[in-house]
């Protein structure tokens, strides 16, 4: 009974993530492009060192990916609301 309970609850994980992957309209080169930019930033920016830097953008592409339908909503919705930028800070730690 157990077995079967596990099973059905990864099949709904995995079904949950097929959709949300499903949905995003980020092209991979988007994906790549931000990533990048992302690095840059958080180099340049925040003084992080390659690691930190890679593991901050892994997150906050992640974030992006899946709040926002691509790379131009993400841009735009966060030049205009400061506060969506705030969700990023969880990408610090």
């Amino acid at each position: 009974m157990k077995n079967i309970i596990c099973s059905v609850l990864f099949l709904i994980l995995v079904s949950c993530n097929t959709k949300q992957a499903d949905d995003s309209k980020w092209t991979e080169e988007e994906k790549d492009l931000t990533y990048k930019e992302c690095v840059k930033y958080a180099m340049d920016e925040k003084q992080m060192d390659i690691v930190k830097s890679d593991t901050y953008c892994q997150c906050t592409l992640n974030m992006l990916t899946s709040n926002f339908e691509n790379k131009e909503d993400a841009e735009i919705k966060i030049k205009n609301n400061n506060r969506l930028r705030s969700m990023f800070e969880a990408c610090e730690n």
